[in-house]
């Protein structure tokens, strides 16, 4: 029997003892939980929600009802006031009122900018509509529209104050007064104001003639352009600039393209001419043969157009060593000038060592091809970033903008 505790624990793993520390530290949090925060007090007290606030559903296991212990839901509504309650709480709210919804204005005597008409008081659970008299003048969100009042405005606001089962209406004078401008301000209006009263003493004229002075300032005035010549022409000029760069970009783009593809072929050209080379083909049997495949096979690259310009070379009776040296220099790559010195060489001093020099040249060409391919690949992963941290921005805009609108 004491050999046995030894060994169990001897073949206890470490998922089973992970699994029991789980199951323990759940069990310690339910119990606290359940002792601390349980909404069930004392054994048959739940715990209303604060004025103001939803009605909550609770599961709880009766016994004694039944045969049974059984599963019941209990439904309990947020405290509320009682009528006397409501109603002297609504007085409170009422002197507080003022204070409340002034914002930046001394008194609602004095309004002269926007009122701040909450729709709620958490801390008393009491919700808060209002109606103004004149809604022109004072919108439902507060916002005054004072800016062409020209003098002092009376009018008032009724405010319905709510508990959700008590509602009280009330009214609020208030004045609106003229908007304070700045002396800039003023005197635009008040030009304004005089070009208007100009108007209409001049309505009868053929002209409008616009006053020379104002205020005891010289006036000038000039029509105002839809865009100044010399900026069309500056600008037609900066579009000639950006469209002749472009056309050099575009150039320098196709050239650096050809080249890639030239390099990216180049392997592939040494290793077809020494298989056809160890088949018995002389040079300008291989450089057919090469040529009449890639015609067959239909798709367009850059190494085998100048092949064909080549082969068409060689049928119209160019020397060929002049073919071969002219079509490195198309090339322009220092692979095929090299590749053309060798069979240059070949041609003149014979065959003999020509298949060791072509296999140390595709070695090196496969080694360029594979460096190549590795370049394009990194250079492939560095574009897909733009992508991904496009993508990145609108799923943090799609996890936070909700949070944000939530908070507000």
């Amino acid at each position: 029997m004491k050999g046995l505790p030894g060994r169990f624990l001897r073949h206890i793993g470490k998922e089973q003892i992970f699994c029991v520390a789980v199951a323990v530290l759940f069990a310690v949090g339910s119990s606290i939980s359940s002792g601390n925060d349980s909404f069930l007090k004392e054994g048959f007290k739940i715990e209303r929600g604060a004025y103001g606030d939803i009605d909550r559903e609770y599961e709880l296991t009766v016994e004694g009802l039944f045969e049974k212990p059984r599963k019941i839901k209990v439904e309990v509504g947020a405290r509320q006031y009682t009528e006397q309650e409501a109603k002297e709480l609504f007085s409170e709210i009422m002197e507080e009122i003022p204070l409340i919804i002034c914002g930046e204005n001394e008194s609602l005597s004095e309004i002269r900018s926007d009122l701040s008409l909450v729709k709620s008081l958490p801390e008393y659970g009491i919700k808060l509509t209002w109606y103004p008299e004149d809604a022109e003048l004072i919108s439902y969100d507060g916002e005054v529209r004072n800016r062409d009042l020209k003098e002092a405005v009376d009018t008032s606001i009724k405010l319905v104050l709510s508990d959700g089962r008590t509602d009280s209406a009330y009214h609020i004078d208030a004045t609106v007064l003229p908007r304070l401008k700045t002396e800039e301000e003023s005197l635009s209006d008040a030009f304004a104001d005089y070009i208007a009263s100009e108007n209409e003493r001049q309505i009868a004229d053929s002209q409008l003639i616009l006053p020379r002075e104002f205020e005891g300032r010289e006036l000038i005035y000039k029509k105002d352009m839809d865009l100044n010549p010399l900026i069309i022409v500056a600008l037609g000029v900066f579009a000639a600039a950006i469209l002749s760069l472009k056309g050099k970009s575009d150039e320098m783009s196709k050239l650096k393209k050809r080249e890639q593809e030239l390099l990216i072929d180049y392997s592939e050209l040494v290793s077809k001419l020494m298989v056809f080379l160890g088949a018995g083909f002389g040079i300008r049997g291989a450089w057919e043969k090469i040529t009449e495949g890639y015609e067959k096979a239909g798709s367009k690259r850059a190494l085998y157009e100048e092949m064909k310009i080549s082969l068409g070379e060689l049928q119209r009776g160019v020397p060929e060593g002049k073919v071969y040296l002219d079509f490195g220099k198309r090339c322009r790559l220092r692979p095929y000038v090299k590749l053309c010195s060798i069979l240059e060489q070949n041609r003149k001093n014979g065959g003999k060592n020509i298949r060791n020099l072509l296999s140390a040249e595709m070695a090196e060409a496969f080694l360029e091809r594979k460096n190549i391919a590795k370049r394009l690949g990194e250079e492939a992963g560095t574009k897909l970033l733009v992508p991904l941290f496009i993508m990145l921005m609108i799923v943090m805009a799609i996890v936070i903008l909700p949070a944000m609108l939530a908070l507000n």
